[in-house]
């Protein structure tokens, strides 16, 4: 397929949607996206979602052999084929069970890295897409199938897919969306707040993969993930220190960005001073003070210092207060329920209607 056609990119929530809509048809749905955007995660979440097992495979590193299963002699002394069940779940078989031993629905297949594989092995992958047969033998009905894999028009190895292949798949082609991946992935895992700070104010950060990169590294939904991981617990001097180390991981130039905007932290009020006198603690106008404040206050809430933290984070431009409320409705979803959030809301949409 020619990626300059008419397919138009779509967030991964409408990925999403568009990838269960798919699975409830029958049809087996082929997601494209630059690398690092999150494929597999969205294909963890629905099955997941679906209660169904998650098998992923690789298809970039299979054979052939892996579709079809490999001969043997049955009790008869005929040649048969013997299919990898645990890869390719067969008719007849029991259906997979929880890790607490509890029946789940059925199967997710993620053909991961499809144009990425051999020749001879889309070859053999043909059959197990369109006819749902392994060898010989039929796929369990409770397989589900999705495949995914990255463009060609970013300089990975992919290969072209027949014509056979591509009428029968739904092509799905997803690009980043920095407010839904922060919404979505980095505020319900719990990323460092840094991170998402930095992220709302430069959401061009999230990802900046260009194929042409002559960089070892590039920002994406994958190495934001690493850099959680990397400054978990550490302090902000320390982050300053470690930038070379973040260099190897979202590129040099971000890497001292996101360290000089660690920085920043030093210079925002505590909690214990916003609480003390929220009508009257003045409001940072430098934006990366804001960011950081704001961010690391939706944090840091507790029932006790709510209703001061909410009263301050009001009196902030519509920007900041909205990534607030997000926050806050993301992490701490029983204050939901106080009488504060609800008059919240109603001001954010008055404000944003007028």
């Amino acid at each position: 397929m020619n990626e300059t056609d008419s397919i138009v990119s779509v967030t991964p929530r409408t990925a999403r949607k568009f990838i269960l809509e798919a699975i409830y048809a029958g049809l087996v749905p082929y997601v494209t996206a630059s690398p690092g955007v999150g494929k597999s995660a969205i294909c963890s979440s629905i099955a997941k979602e679906l209660n169904l097992k998650l098998i992923d495979h690789r298809l970039s590193s299979s054979i052939p052999e892996d579709m079809n299963g490999l001969a043997k002699f049955n009790d008869k002394g005929e040649a048969v084929f013997a299919p990898f069940t645990e890869i390719f779940p067969i008719e007849g078989m029991p259906l997979p069970l929880d890790e607490n031993g509890n029946e789940m629905n059925g199967w997710l297949l993620n053909l991961d890295e499809l144009p990425s594989a051999e020749p001879d092995v889309l070859k053999a992958a043909y059959k197990l897409i369109l006819d749902r047969m392994v060898g010989q033998r039929k796929l369990h009905e409770r397989v589900a199938i999705v495949a995914c894999g990255n463009l060609s028009t970013d300089r990975a190895m992919v290969n072209k897919i027949g014509t056979a292949l591509q009428s029968r798949l739904v092509h799905i082609r997803m690009k980043s969306n920095t407010r839904e991946w922060i919404e979505d992935v980095a505020i319900p895992h719990g990323y460092d707040e840094r991170i998402i700070g930095f992220l709302s104010a430069f959401p061009d950060k999230l990802n900046d993969f260009d194929p042409k990169h002559e960089n070892q590294t590039f920002c994406c939904q994958r190495t934001w993930q690493f850099m959680d991981k990397l400054i978990s617990g550490e302090s902000n001097d320390h982050i300053e220190e470690m930038a070379l180390l973040y260099a190897g991981t979202i590129s040099n130039h971000v890497a001292i960005e996101f360290a000089q905007f660690c920085q920043v932290y030093k210079q925002i009020p505590s909690i214990t001073t916003i609480v003390k006198d929220p009508a009257n603690q003045p409001v940072p106008r430098d934006t990366n003070i804001a960011w950081a404040l704001i961010t690391s206050m939706s944090s840091n809430i507790t029932d006790k210092n709510f209703e001061a933290l909410a009263e301050y984070a009001n009196r902030f431009d519509m920007t900041f207060r909205i990534i607030f409320w997000r926050i806050v409705m993301a992490r701490h979803t029983s204050l939901r329920h106080h009488p504060v959030f609800a008059n919240a809301m109603t001001s954010l949409s008055t404000d944003l209607h007028s």
